[in-house]
C-alpha cells in the first residue's frame, strides 16, 4: 500500500501544480474580468495549436517561405501564416474580441457580434527567420479594453499605457506563456504529458542588477555616435570588473525571455539602415515594454516609454531598449547628450 501510494504521488505530482486556467478563474474580479479571463484561455488554446505546429515542422514540411512578402516587406514564413491564421481564427471565435491587428496583415480585422469586447494586437511568429535553425521563436500580444466596436483603424491607434494585459508564448526547449497585467507577471509551463500550461514562476520579478546586453554588433557601422559610445562605455566598464556578458540570439522574444528571467537588456536602436526604427511598436514594443514595467523594469524609445507614444499607424516602427531600468537609463543617458 505504502509504494502503491507513493508512486500515485510521483505519477500525479504535475497536475497538482495550477493551470492556467485554474490561476485565471481564480482571480476573476480581482484581476480578470469574465471576458477577459474567457480571452486568455483562449489565447492560450492557440499557443497549444501553434506549439504543436512547430515542434512538428521538419517532419511535416512546413518551414520555409511561402514565397509571398508581408505588408513589413518581409519573407513570409509558411509558419509565420499558420501561427497567424491559427491565432486569427480561435480569437474570432472566442466571443470576446471586437479587432484584432496582426503584423502580417496589411490591415486590421473587425469582430461583429461582441460588445464590450477587446482589441488584440499581436506578431504571431517573432523570429520566425530562425524557424529552420530551430531557435526558440514565439507569440507577442497586447490586449486593450473596447467599449464600443471599432470603425476604423484610428480607433485602435492608442497608447501602449492604455493596454490592460500582454503576453507572448516562446517555443523552445519548452513551450512558455509569460502574461502580465498592471500589476505582476506570472509564467506557465506547457507539460506536454497532460497538455496543459501549468505555473511555473509565478509573480516574476526582472533582476536589479545587468547582468546581460543583447545587441547586434555587426550594425555598429550605421549606429549614431551615441549608441557606440554607450556600449563603448559598457564594456570599458567591464575591463575593469567583468560583471556583464553579451547575448543575442536574433530573436526578439527569446532575447527578451533570457533577459527577464537573468537580468538583461535588449538595444535596437534607430539607425542609417532603420530611420525609423525596426520593430513594430503596436506588435512588439508596446507589449514587451508592459511585461518589462510590470517585472520591475523599464523601457525607452530614447526619450521615453514606448508605452507613451501614440500611433500614428498600424505598423509604426520606433527605436527600443527594455529590460533592466539601470540599462535602459544608461542607453537615455548618451541618447539625450546627442541633444
Amino acid at each position: 500500500m505504502i509504494v502503491a501510494e507513493t508512486n500515485l504521488k510521483q505519477s500525479t505530482s504535475g497536475p497538482f501544480r495550477t493551470t492556467l486556467t485554474q490561476h485565471i478563474l481564480s482571480q476573476q474580479g480581482e484581476r480578470f474580468t469574465e471576458r477577459l479571463a474567457a480571452l486568455l484561455t483562449q489565447i492560450g488554446v492557440a499557443a497549444k495549436l501553434i506549439s504543436s505546429q512547430v515542434r512538428r515542422a521538419g517532419i511535416i514540411e512546413v518551414w520555409g517561405q511561402t514565397g509571398e512578402v508581408n505588408i513589413q516587406g518581409e519573407e513570409v514564413q509558411k509558419l509565420d501564416m499558420i501561427a497567424n491564421t491559427t491565432f486569427i481564427e480561435v480569437l474570432k471565435r472566442s466571443g470576446c474580441v471586437v479587432a484584432l491587428a496582426s503584423e502580417e496583415e496589411d490591415d486590421w480585422i473587425s469582430v461583429s457580434g461582441v460588445d464590450n469586447g477587446y482589441f488584440v494586437a499581436f506578431d504571431p511568429l517573432d523570429g520566425s527567420s530562425n524557424i529552420e535553425v530551430s531557435t526558440s521563436i514565439g507569440t507577442i500580444f497586447g490586449i486593450y479594453h473596447c467599449k464600443d466596436q471599432p470603425q476604423s483603424s484610428q480607433d485602435l491607434l492608442r497608447p501602449g499605457r492604455e493596454m490592460v494585459g500582454a503576453g507572448y508564448v516562446i517555443y523552445g526547449s519548452s513551450t512558455v506563456f509569460v502574461y502580465a497585467d498592471q500589476e505582476r507577471v506570472d509564467c506557465f509551463t506547457l507539460d506536454p504529458t497532460y497538455g496543459e500550461f501549468l505555473l511555473s514562476r509565478p509573480d516574476l520579478k526582472l533582476p536589479k542588477v545587468l547582468s546581460t546586453v543583447s545587441v547586434n554588433e555587426y550594425n555598429q557601422p550605421y549606429w549614431p555616435q551615441w549608441m557606440s559610445q554607450a556600449i563603448d562605455q559598457l564594456k570599458d566598464r567591464n575591463q575593469k570588473e567583468r560583471l556583464i556578458t553579451g547575448r543575442h540570439i536574433g530573436s526578439l522574444v527569446a532575447d527578451f525571455h533570457r533577459n527577464l528571467i537573468k537580468g538583461g537588456v535588449y538595444y535596437y536602436p534607430v539607425d542609417r539602415n532603420n530611420k525609423c526604427g525596426k520593430l513594430r511598436l503596436l506588435y512588439e514594443c508596446n507589449p514587451l515594454a508592459f511585461i518589462a514595467r510590470a517585472a520591475g523594469g523599464s523601457d525607452s524609445w530614447g526619450k521615453g516609454s514606448v508605452l507613451d507614444l501614440t500611433p500614428t499607424e498600424l505598423h509604426q516602427r520606433t527605436g527600443f531598449f527594455v529590460g533592466v531600468s539601470e540599462g535602459v537609463q544608461h542607453i537615455e543617458n548618451y541618447f539625450k547628450e546627442q541633444d
